[in-house]
């Protein structure tokens, strides 16, 4: 391959060893052509990578089902300074006489429940919202796991999924915090 591509043995060596470290293109795109490869090139945006793809797809589903009404914004820090922690949507009801904030936490599958009861209790001591909902994927999974989630959670987490769902569609108050699944 060296000769093919125009490098001595050595050189061909270090490239193989990866301690050449100016590479260029179309060296590479010569050293896959011999082997048969192609190369690819894609762009992609600067900034953190969008780590759970489903997360975002539970996102878009939630977002289908609310009223109008709803003001929602999306990954808002909670409100503690120097905090990095966010809600994955705060949800606020503009026709309400006293401010009214949810905080929703999006699921695409559950992992570990005591580690989302963790993050959930310090979401309420810390988060600002007046209810919070945990927004489940409904795969077999969650569905199997909602339950105990639910029961983790305690007596302020039993609120009706259905009731959840027709006040987030209607544009009211929810009845308490809760888990849903869709």
């Amino acid at each position: 391959m060296a000769s093919q591509i125009g490098l001595s043995q050595p050189q061909y060596w270090r490239t193989e060893a990866d301690e050449v470290h100016d590479l260029s293109l179309t060296r590479l795109c010569e050293m896959a052509s011999l082997l048969g490869l192609d190369v690819t090139l894609t762009f992609h945006p600067l900034g953190d990578p969008i780590r759970d793809t489903g997360q975002q797809a539970v996102g878009g589903r939630f977002d289908r089902l609310l009223a109008s009404v709803w003001v929602v914004t999306n990954e808002t820090l909670l409100p503690m300074p120097g905090d990095t922690r966010a809600w994955d949507k705060l949800l606020r009801l503009p026709s309400e006489p006293e401010r009214y904030l949810v905080g929703v936490d999006l699921e695409s599958r559950i992992r570990d429940i005591q580690d989302l009861v963790r993050r959930t209790r310090l979401r309420e001591r810390d988060g600002g919202a007046d209810d919070i909902l945990i927004v489940l994927s409904d795969s077999a999974t969650n569905r199997r796991l909602a339950d105990q989630l639910r029961a983790a959670l305690g007596a302020d987490y039993t609120c009706s999924g259905r009731a959840i769902l027709a006040a987030l569609r209607a544009g009211r108050r929810l009845p308490g915090s809760g888990v849903i699944l869709i």
